[in-house]
């Protein structure tokens, strides 16, 4: 090995002295890592104890003086990393060389006037400050000696001479050889000794890659001087910090005997004040920091050290093997029934608004129904880390999502009800209490738990005023932006409609989302109650079957006023002749012109105009809807006009009545089940029956609620393609959809004029959309575990999943049955609905997912077969609206199921049969 560079650096960087303030401690060729750390620390207004460094020039005068330079290379000539007993044999060697020479006077004396000067009388800190330690390479933590408590002339020379030592300890000198990096000179750090109350080490990035991630600060703390907690001696303290909010969270405390939590560090003034103080380092620095920190007895705060935490333990960005790694650090990451909103690569324009969407979603949720909100505070990492992006796609992160969960009270069955929800399995998960439960007693959990319920209870008594709320608020945001005034807008003014739009989503949407959970419990409680009673095989659909044909759920009033459309079109000659010639602009304009059409006219713009925003992708913001490209409606009125039979409304009638049959029998069967024995009232059917009312009136709500959100998001695509309109001269964008690939809060900052780089937007628009296009080459699972903090491999990913393996004799697909009865017909795949020309009348639909913007072809179809989807999603609740039996969760279906071809589906069982 290089012995002169383990040995020394170049003599001839040595500073102009051989001691310097900390004030000055630069640069850190002259005075070491941590001592140019600690320089820079002060600069930027942060509390370090006083002190000044004793410079690498005084280490290069010791080791000429003594004549030291020799002996240290013919000690570590040749050494190798495996060569243990060598290594020890050197370092001893040096070590007794090094303690039994003499410090320069002169250094001596600098030193001495240095404490006279600004420690007369301290006890003193002597730290070890070598050149190339508290690097992003290499920490070299623990490696280097430090002493405490020194007190005495006599104490301060053997501490100096010692430090000096361990720049050739054998854990010094076996971390260089391993690791291929050499330090490259060595200071020490002087400074006056804290008398500490509590010490401690803060990261502001979690080093153990756990589903803390980077978003909280991790710090571990001890009573009393750090070092016991550096070396280990002890299991400190740990508790993590929010970056947002500063708000806290216990999770140990430290094992010392005797001693207590203490007031000094657990308040919000001084949480604050050391969380800013790391982010305002870590800002600094340009990277994640390890800092070392200390309170005293008179409660000031000090920083001693920070150093970057090194490259090796901070989580690898990139994995090529998604389900790699230990379970305890795997993040869970599911599409389900997300990708029935966002079945595409979605935008940073709408990822942006999701993200603050969500987080406020299930916040103010949690609030409404009456959650501690200390425990709130506690779901605050998760909660700020619902969703991700793999391949351009959304993500359900389903490990926060059961994290947030099982902090509520009954989070549980919450997540057992949310996996019924979005349709996913439930992930194999070791059940864990609260960990507030787990700090209090019962009777706390019980005033809570009532507290909760009783809250709970009086939203869902008002449920439907909540709903109503909600649709004003929409319908005032809806009339105020009307598309068509748009353009007359002033960017201000545009502008203010977007942060309207941003209000709603983010701070006045609890009543819609209280809608969403009523279905959720509702739904959920009718499968518990009725799979107890009926636990039969035959009988596992029956909570689906009592909701069949429910009347009043609006995403069925589309259907029947295009089923309105097509009749009038049947019963004009001249119409229908029209419209099966070519060219839909060209159909389109002469409808419009033609006064021979103006009832049809009046009729069609009418259609636009209540139910137009309502498409198939409506919630991408990027896809066009029916009033912005009324000519691709044509289309789908064509395959109603082809239909003869019974009537979208008839058929409701016909599906309620067998409902109402069928939950009479099951009502019917419970009504002699005592709820509570010995008591003869109520039954188990009265139960039900409540159960059961309420369950019908969630999931019309819960239509209702969405029907508006697919206004709102309509008005927002428009008040964004506006806003284009008047960038794109301003050369800040060269085309509309170039929008969507700046943030919500990027327009918001372009528009206000405080931008930082508004020259640049249309170069940071080709380059986001570049990379979208590499993302939507990728095709990523429908769910898969990765490590947090690590992204699906962009090259792995491109290539479509191989579809499951299948017995090559199977015949029979399985998945979940949403809504039951049996039909026997021919498939038709399905990826979007823009293919409806492919579907006859009476065809099985199979295609990946749905949403609401599908529901006219329901009534064209006899049963269902979807890859994706959950109990309540929108394509299961309009399947039983209609009585089609369905089976979702069918993975590759659309690969593994041919055009054509005859299929049994059995939603009681879901169960489809392949029957050619």
């Amino acid at each position: 090995m290089n012995t002169d560079t383990l040995a020394t650096a170049d003599p001839t960087i040595v500073g102009a002295g051989f001691v310097c303030p900390l004030e000055s401690a630069q640069p850190t060729e002259f005075v070491g890592g941590k001592a140019s750390n600690l320089g820079k620390m002060i600069d930027q207004g942060i509390a370090v104890p006083p002190g000044f460094v004793v410079t690498n020039r005084a280490f290069q005068l010791f080791l000429d003086e003594n004549e030291l330079r020799p002996t240290i290379a013919t000690a570590l000539d040749g050494l190798k990393p495996d060569q243990l007993e060598r290594i020890n044999s050197a370092s001893q060697l040096i070590r007794s060389c090094v303690l039994a020479a003499k410090i320069p006077d002169e250094v001596l004396e600098s030193i001495h006037a240095m404490i006279s000067e600004k420690l007369p009388g301290a006890t003193l800190a002597v730290r070890s400050s070598a050149i190339g330690e508290d690097s992003r390479e290499a920490a070299f933590a623990g490696q280097l000696d430090s002493f405490l408590n020194v007190d005495s002339n006599h104490a301060l020379v053997e501490s100096v001479l010692a430090c000096w030592a361990s720049y050739w300890s054998q854990r010094t000198v076996f971390y260089q050889l391993s690791r291929g990096i050499h330090l490259q000179g060595m200071g020490i750090v002087i400074q006056e000794l804290v008398a500490s109350r509590i010490s401690g080490i803060l990261f502001t990035q979690n080093p153990d890659s756990s589903n803390l991630g980077g978003h909280s600060l991790v710090v571990e703390y001890c009573f009393g001087h750090g070092d016991d907690l550096a070396s280990g001696r002890l299991n400190p303290g740990r508790f993590v910090i929010s970056r947002d909010d500063f708000s806290w969270k216990m999770q140990a405390t430290p094992e010392q005997p005797g001693r207590v939590d203490d007031e000094c560090l657990f308040n919000t003034n001084q949480i604050e004040r050391l969380s800013r103080a790391a982010l305002k380092l870590e800002s600094h620095f340009g990277c994640p920091q390890d800092i070392e920190w200390t309170i005293d007895e008179n409660r000031r705060l000090y920083l001693v050290q920070t150093r970057p935490i090194t490259v090796g333990v901070l989580p690898n960005p990139i994995a090529d093997d998604p389900g790699k790694g230990t379970s305890d650090d795997q993040v869970l990451w599911s599409n389900a029934n997300v990708n029935e909103n966002f079945p595409e690569p979605i935008s940073p324009f709408l990822y942006s608004i999701a993200s603050a969407g969500y987080y406020h979603y299930f916040r103010n949720l949690g609030l409404a129904l009456g959650f501690d909100p200390h425990r709130v505070r506690q779901m605050e990492y998760p909660l700020r880390n619902v969703i991700g992006v793999h391949g351009g796609r959304m993500y359900y992160n389903l490990t926060n999502i059961h994290a947030i969960l099982r902090m509520a009270p009954g989070g549980e069955l919450l997540g057992q009800w949310f996996d019924d929800f979005v349709g996913v399995s439930q992930p194999e998960d070791k059940e864990q209490p609260s960990p507030l439960d787990s700090q209090r007693s019962r009777w706390a959990q019980l005033v809570e738990w009532c507290r909760s319920g009783f809250k709970t209870t009086r939203q869902f008594l008002f449920l439907t005023k909540r709903v109503e709320v909600f649709e004003q608020v929409v319908d005032q945001f809806a009339d105020a932006t009307q598309p068509g005034n748009l353009a007359t807008k002033s960017l201000p003014e545009l502008l203010d409609d977007l942060r309207s739009f941003m209000d709603i989503r983010c701070n006045r949407w609890t009543n819609a989302s209280l809608a969403d959970t009523a279905a959720m419990v509702t739904y959920g409680l009718l499968k518990r109650l009725l799979t107890r009673e009926f636990p039969g095989r035959d009988q596992s659909g029956l909570h689906n079957s009592l909701l069949k044909g429910l009347q009043d759920v609006v995403s069925g009033v589309p259907i029947v006023e295009l089923w309105n459309l097509s009749r009038m079109v049947r019963s004009d000659a001249a119409l229908a002749k029209l419209l099966t010639s070519s060219g839909d602009k060209e159909i389109l304009e002469e409808i419009r012109t033609n006064e021979q059409f103006a009832e049809f006219h009046e009729a069609f713009e009418a259609f636009l105009k209540d139910w137009g925003f309502r498409c198939s992708g409506e919630l991408m913001l990027t896809v066009p809807s029916f009033q912005e490209q009324p000519e691709s409606l044509l289309e789908m009125l064509r395959a109603y006009v082809s239909v003869e039979g019974e009537s979208p409304l008839d058929l409701l009638q016909r599906q309620a009545s067998d409902r109402m049959g069928e939950t009479a029998n099951t009502l019917r069967n419970l009504s002699g089940r005592k709820l509570l024995w010995p008591l003869p009232w109520p039954s188990k059917a009265t139960l039900v029956s409540m159960v059961l009312r309420r369950c019908h009136k969630s999931i019309a709500l819960r239509e209702r609620a969405r029907l508006k959100q697919a206004l709102l998001y309509s008005r927002c695509r428009r008040i964004a393609l506006a806003i284009a309109d008047q960038l794109i001269p301003l050369g800040m964008l060269e085309s509309r959809n170039d929008v969507f690939f700046l943030t919500i809060q990027e327009i918001e900052s372009l528009l206000a004029g405080s931008a930082m780089f508004p020259y640049q937007t249309t170069e940071l628009v080709r380059l986001r959309k570049n990379g979208h296009r590499q993302l939507g080459e990728m095709q990523p699972a429908d769910s898969f575990a990765l490590p947090a903090g690590v992204y699906l491999s962009l090259i792995q990913n491109r290539q479509h999943p191989k579809a499951t393996s299948v017995d090559g004799n199977s015949t029979e697909l399985t998945g979940v049955g949403a809504c039951g009865g049996q039909v026997t017909a021919p498939a038709a795949i399905l990826t979007d609905i823009s293919e409806c020309r492919l579907l006859n009348e009476g065809d099985v639909l199979v295609t990946r997912q749905t949403d609401p913007g599908w529901g006219p072809v329901f009534f064209l179809i006899k049963g269902l077969v979807m890859e994706r989807g959950g109990m309540l999603s929108h394509g299961a609740i309009l399947a039983r609206e209609y009585g089609i039996p369905t089976v979702v969760g069918v993975p590759n279906a659309t690969q593994r199921i041919s055009p054509g071809q005859k299929l049994n589906v059995n939603g009681d069982r879901g169960i489809v049969q392949l029957v050619d």
